[in-house]
């Protein structure tokens, strides 16, 4: 098996469901499936995405106007119910389980937007789809999301303000030039290989030359320890759940999921949008950022196999587990290479 590396080419679907108010939005995907991905892929995952073809700062900018931001289409996964999925309102709190909470966010942390189109000035509008996060490397250019978010045009946005403007944002903007995910990884799997959900990306420097690293720090990557852990939840929920349009957080403890090599937590709010937000061990707020021991995504993307309407839907959320094979792909990632690994087995944390 092989790690393979993506660079920018169509949008690929993701656990939670995307959405762009006129304000501009964010993505969490916690209790949510991710939808099925538009674009090309193999049996195992592997997905078919052209070149950097010239997808640049001005691009972004051209590209990401207000006017567009708020006409962004939602490209989240139907209802089987019915039910609207863009239904605003925070969920009714549950006797004996914590509930996300708003706040102002943390630098490391923010939002991917993307563009789907072989014309980066035109095309099909996404929204902010998935949550990120800024990690330790030696170039200051990588960051850690979900293998379901990876793949397509996509633009990172640390500490996202839905009221500024993109060339406004408080730490910039930083356009993906490649993407680093285990090619045994299929997409929104219901199967083993879902613990494989995790991706990183590599980002370039901001208009103003900055790394995104120099900007806004680095979280340490940890192995996950057990499964029974203390954890923050940290994502963008989409605006369709979140009028206010900012992050949450949630702390609470994790558990197994049963079959599977990942952690599972109950958190009320968790909304698709937070795919591939950070579960911190440890967090500093002031200087905004931590140890990171997991992230949104696993099984279908990282929440159950239920309509938005079942309140399961956002108040369980699922995480892999950090092991042999997640450091494997972060050393790849750094040094940009393509190892073969072999076929998955699943193996005790």
């Amino acid at each position: 098996m092989n790690l393979f590396r993506l660079r920018p080419g169509p949008t690929v679907g993701l656990r939670l469901g995307l959405t762009l108010a006129a304000s501009g939005a964010l993505l969490l995907a916690g209790g949510a499936p991710a939808d099925a991905a538009p674009g090309a892929t193999s049996r195992t995952g592997e997905w078919t995405a052209p070149g950097d073809d010239g997808w640049s700062d001005a691009d972004v900018l051209g590209f990401w106007t207000p006017g567009r931001i708020s006409a962004a289409t939602d490209p989240g996964r139907p209802d089987a119910d019915g039910v609207p999925t863009g239904t605003p309102g925070p969920p009714a709190a549950v006797p004996g389980m914590p509930s996300a909470e708003h706040f102002s966010g943390i630098s490391s942390v923010g939002v991917l937007f993307t563009s789907a189109g072989a014309d980066p000035t035109t095309g099909e509008l996404r929204a902010h789809k998935c949550s990120a996060s800024v990690v330790e490397s030696g170039g200051r250019d990588l960051i850690l999301t979900a293998g379901h978010c990876a793949g397509g045009r996509a633009v990172f946005v640390p500490q996202y303000r839905s009221r500024s403007e993109l060339a406004d944002q408080p730490f910039g903007f930083y356009r993906v030039t490649d993407w680093y995910v285990d090619d045994q990884y299929v997409r929104n799997s219901k199967g083993a290989v879902s613990d494989l959900d995790y991706a990183f990306a590599r980002v370039a420097a901001a208009p103003d030359g900055r790394s995104v690293q120099d900007a806004v720090g680095a979280n340490h990557l940890v192995r996950t320890p057990g499964y029974r852990q203390d954890v923050t939840m940290l994502g963008y929920p989409r605006v369709g759940r979140n009028p206010a349009d900012q992050p949450v957080r949630c702390a609470a403890r994790s558990g197994p999921l049963s079959g599977f090599r990942q952690m599972r937590v109950e958190c009320a709010g968790m909304w698709g949008g937070v795919s591939g937000g950070p579960w911190f061990s440890d967090v500093d707020w002031d200087a905004g950022t931590g140890e990171i021991i997991g992230n949104v995504g696993g099984f279908y993307g990282g929440g159950m196999d239920v309509p938005e309407s079942d309140p399961r839907y956002h108040q369980i959320t699922y995480s892999p587990v950090y092991g042999d094979r997640f450091f494997r792909l972060y050393a790849d990632a750094l040094n940009g290479r393509r190892p073969h690994y072999g076929s998955y087995r699943q193996l005790q944390p």
